[in-house]
């Protein structure tokens, strides 16, 4: 984890090396939300109808290997 100072303005600066993991770039809009006293933050999907495929598919794959495993 990476501290950071929030600005008066309410800015923030991500740190260059979560910007490269994530492929953030000046003018990319990012996803932002509240979820259990945590700020999530989450680079816009350039196709979301993809995206929400690929999730659900991630959430089958695990529900199939857990019930697999007798869980």
């Amino acid at each position: 984890m990476e501290e950071v100072r929030i600005s008066s303005k309410g800015q923030l600066v991500i740190p260059k090396y979560i910007r490269d993991a994530l492929a953030l770039s000046s003018g990319k809009v990012v996803l932002i939300g509240l979820q259990e006293n945590k700020i999530i933050i989450l680079p816009k999907p350039e196709d979301p109808v993809k995206a929400l495929e690929q999730a659900g598919k991630k959430i089958a794959l695990k529900a199939a290997r857990k019930e697999l495993k007798g869980e």
